[in-house]
C-alpha cells in the first residue's frame, strides 16, 4: 500500500480528537505510531479539551487549536469522533471538511463527506446476554444507558433486547447513567429509594458507568456478583484494576489506531467517503458477572496495586510543586522574567519529553483585558514561543509563524514524528498552546490536562500580577506627581529625586541640586488673578525642561518653589544654569504672550560623594543661594533698597 502512494513521498497526517478520552487516546494512538513508524509518516495531534455542559466561550477558545492544522499541507485527517463531547467539535469538524481537499476517516461515528472506521456495537452486547442467560440463568435485566440520543447507546440496547427475546424475555427497566461515574450512581440511588425488587443483572452501557453501579451497591450493602450482575463495555482500564474485574466488551482499541492509518492510506489512494470499515468487539467474562476472570487481567490490578503509592505521590508532586511556581513565579513581571524563572527552575526536568515549547500569544503580558479579548481571537500569525525545550536544553524566546507545523520543523525522510498540541484557555483568554514532540503518550492519562490547567492558571495569574504591579505603578506615580505641572510632588522628592542623589554618591558621582523660587509669585496672583498665577508656574516649570538635559529630575517642592538634580557637569557654573534658564523662560514667556512679568531667583548646591550631609542641609545650602540671588534680583525690579 505504501508503494502504491508514492514511494518517495513523506505523508504527514492530522489528528483531531478531545483530551478527556484519555485511556482512549493512548492505545489509538500508541498504535497509530507503530504503524506510521513503517512509513516514516508524520503525524500532528490536534487536542481540545471540552465538557459537554461548558460555556460556549470555553468551547470555541478550546477548538482554536484544530486552526493551527493547515489542512492543504496535510495527505489525510483522521476524527476520533466517539472522543468528542458537544456538538461544537462536530461542527467545527465538519467545516474543515467543506473547506479541505483530502480525505476524512472518523473513529466509531459516521460524519459527512468521512469514511468510517468502528467496532461493532451489536456483537459484543449480544454475545454478553446470551452468556449471562445461558451459563447464569438471569431473567430480569436492567439497562443503564448513557446520553439520550446517542447512536452507540441504541445500538447496544437494541442488541441486548434481540437477546433477551430470543429466550422470551424483556428488559426489566432502563435507567439514565449518562456515561458517567457518578450519574450512574445517583441513578442506582434513586432505584433503591423506591425499594423495588433487585434485577439479576445491571447492563451498563459503559465500564464508567458500570464501575459507578457497583460502588454505590455496595455502600447499600448489595453485593457483586454475589447479589446482582453488573456488566460494562468497553474494556477501560479502571474496569480491569477494579474489585470486582468487570465483566465487559473489548473494541480493539489497541488497534484502532492501525485501523484508521490503514483506512487512510487507502483513502489516499482512492477517495470514498462512503466507505465504511466495521471490526468485532468481544465479550470478556470476568468478577463482575460472577466468572473467573483470565490471569493476564488479574496481573494488570496487581500491578496497579503495586503503583498505587507512586501514582498518588506523583500527582500530590505535581500539585505541590506547582503551588510552588505560582508563589514565585508571581514576581515575574514580562515574558523575559518568565523565560528565565523557567530556564532555573524547569530547566532540569523534562515534563512533557525531551522537546516541548509553550506558545502564546505577543499581546499576553502587554494588553489588558479588554483589549486582548478583543485582540487575541485565534492562533494566526507570529507567536511568541515564550518557553522550549529542545533535546532537554532550554532554547532563547523567539517568535514564529504559527503557519509552521512545529517551530523548526523539517521532515525527516528516515524517521516518523508525532507532535501534540493542546490550547492554553481560560474562560475568554485565549492564552496560547502548548506543543510537544514525540511524547504521544502523555494523552494516555488526565495527568497531561492537569499540567494544561495548571499553565492556564499560571499564566492568568503572572498576567493579574503583572498588571497589577503596573496599576500600582500609575496610582504610585498620580500620588508622587503635581497634577499641574507633571512633575513629581514633595512625596516624589522625597521618594525619587532624594533617592537619585543618593544613588549618585554610591557611583562616586558629583550631584548638583538647583533651587527655583518665582519672583513676586503673590503680586502675579493677587494682580493678575490664580489662573495666571498657574500659568506662571507651568511656564517656569517648562523652562526648568528646556534649559536642563533629560536626564534631569524634577520636582514641585511647594507653592512656587521647584527642585531640579542631576549629574555634576565639570566647567559648568552656576551662572550657566541660570542664563539657559532664564534664556528658556523668556522665550516660553513670549510665546505664551504672558500679561505680567515673570522671573525666578535659582540657587544651588554641589554634593559631594563623601558628603554624609542630610537632604535638609542640602536644601538649606541650596536655598540660602536662592535668596541672595533672589535679594539681587529684587533690587533690580526695585522692590528693596
Amino acid at each position: 500500500m505504501r508503494d502504491s502512494v508514492g514511494k518517495d513521498k513523506k505523508l504527514k497526517m492530522a489528528v483531531f480528537a478531545n483530551g478527556w478520552s484519555a485511556e482512549y487516546l493512548g492505545l489509538v494512538i500508541d498504535s497509530l505510531k507503530k504503524r506510521a513508524a513503517r512509513d516514516n509518516t508524520d503525524i500532528f495531534i490536534y487536542t481540545s479539551f471540552i465538557l459537554p455542559h461548558e460555556e460556549d466561550v470555553v468551547k470555541e477558545n478550546q477548538l482554536k487549536v484544530f486552526d493551527l492544522a493547515d489542512l492543504s499541507q496535510f495527505d489525510a485527517a483522521i476524527v476520533l469522533a466517539n472522543t468528542f463531547n458537544s456538538e461544537n467539535e462536530i461542527k467545527k469538524i465538519k467545516s474543515l471538511v467543506k473547506n479541505a481537499h483530502i480525505p476524512f476517516i472518523s473513529s466509531e461515528v459516521k460524519l459527512p463527506g468521512m469514511a468510517l472506521v468502528g467496532t461493532s456495537n451489536y456483537q459484543g452486547i449480544y454475545d454478553l446476554a446470551r452468556h449471562l442467560i445461558e451459563e447464569h440463568n438471569v431473567k430480569k435485566v436492567i439497562y443503564v444507558r448513557g446520553n439520550a440520543g446517542n447512536v452507540e447507546c441504541a445500538e447496544r440496547r437494541k442488541a441486548l433486547e434481540h437477546a433477551l427475546a430470543e429466550s422470551g424475555l424483556e428488559l426489566y427497566d432502563v435507567l439514565a447513567g449518562d456515561f458517567g461515574f457518578y450519574n450512574a450512581g445517583k441513578a442506582i440511588n434513586a432505584w433503591l429509594e423506591e425499594k423495588k425488587p433487585l434485577p439479576d443483572a445491571f447492563v451498563c452501557a459503559n465500564d464508567l458507568m458500570a464501575l459507578g453501579v457497583i460502588s454505590h451497591l455496595h455502600q447499600h450493602g448489595i453485593d457483586v456478583p454475589g447479589d446482582v450482575i453488573v456488566t460494562g463495555f468497553d474494556n477501560v482500564h479502571e474496569a480491569q484494576t477494579s474489585y470486582p474485574l468487570v465483566a465487559t466488551v473489548s473494541r480493539q482499541w489497541d488497534h484502532m489506531g492501525e485501523y484508521l492509518y490503514e483506512e487512510a492510506l487507502r483513502q489516499i489512494e482512492k477517495h470514498d467517503s462512503s466507505s465504511k470499515t466495521i471490526y468485532p468487539s468481544k465479550f470478556i467474562p470476568s468478577e463482575s458477572c460472577g466468572c473467573t476472570p483470565n490471569p493476564e487481567a488479574v496481573e494488570v490490578r496487581l500491578e496497579r496495586v503495586r503503583n498505587i503509592y507512586s501514582d498518588s505521590t506523583n500527582t500530590d508532586m505535581i500539585g505541590f510543586f506547582f503551588q510552588r511556581v505560582h508563589i514565585e513565579m508571581s514576581l515575574v513581571e514580562d515574558k523575559e522574567g518568565f523565560f528565565q524563572y523557567a530556564k532555573d527552575r524547569w530547566g532540569h526536568e523534562d515534563f512533557f519529553g525531551k522537546d516541548y515549547c509553550i506558545c502564546t500569544s505577543p499581546l499576553l503580558f502587554e494588553a489588558e483585558d479588554e483589549e486582548y479579548i478583543s485582540k487575541v481571537r485565534d492562533f494566526k500569525g507570529e507567536m511568541d514561543i515564550m518557553y522550549e525545550r529542545r533535546n532537554s536544553e532550554s532554547i532563547p524566546q523567539r517568535t514564529y509563524d504559527s503557519n509552521e507545523f512545529y517551530p523548526g520543523y523539517e521532515p525527516d525522510p528516515d524517521r516518523s514524528d508525532i507532535f501534540v498540541f493542546a490550547a492554553l484557555v481560560n474562560r475568554a483568554h485565549l492564552i496560547g498552546y502548548l506543543a510537544v514532540k514525540n511524547t504521544p503518550e502523555i494523552l494516555s492519562t488526565l495527568q497531561f490536562k492537569r499540567w494544561i490547567n495548571n499553565l492556564d492558571t499560571l499564566f492568568i495569574n503572572i498576567r493579574h500580577n503583572i498588571f497589577l504591579k503596573r496599576t500600582n505603578a500609575k496610582l504610585n506615580q498620580i500620588y508622587m506627581t503635581d497634577f499641574l505641572t507633571d512633575m513629581y510632588n514633595r512625596m516624589g522628592c522625597d521618594n525619587v529625586l532624594y533617592a537619585f542623589i543618593q544613588t549618585e554618591k554610591e557611583a562616586g558621582r558629583r550631584t548638583m541640586l538647583l533651587f527655583f523660587d518665582i519672583n513676586c509669585m503673590k503680586l502675579i496672583n493677587d494682580e493678575y488673578g490664580h489662573l495666571n498665577g498657574d500659568l506662571a508656574i507651568k511656564a517656569t516649570a517648562s523652562a526648568m525642561r528646556e534649559s536642563l538635559s533629560d536626564k534631569w529630575m524634577f520636582g514641585r517642592y511647594g507653592g512656587d518653589e521647584f527642585i531640579a538634580v542631576g549629574s555634576y557637569e565639570e566647567g559648568k557654573t552656576i551662572e550657566d544654569y541660570r542664563k539657559a534658564f532664564n534664556t528658556s523662560l523668556k522665550k516660553i514667556t513670549t510665546k505664551l504672550k504672558a500679561v505680567f512679568n515673570l522671573s525666578a531667583s535659582v540657587g544651588y548646591c554641589v554634593i559631594n560623594p563623601d558628603d554624609n550631609s542630610d537632604i535638609d542641609t542640602y536644601i538649606r545650602i541650596a536655598d540660602e543661594s536662592m535668596y541672595k540671588e533672589k535679594e539681587r534680583a529684587h533690587r533690580e525690579m526695585g522692590l528693596i533698597s
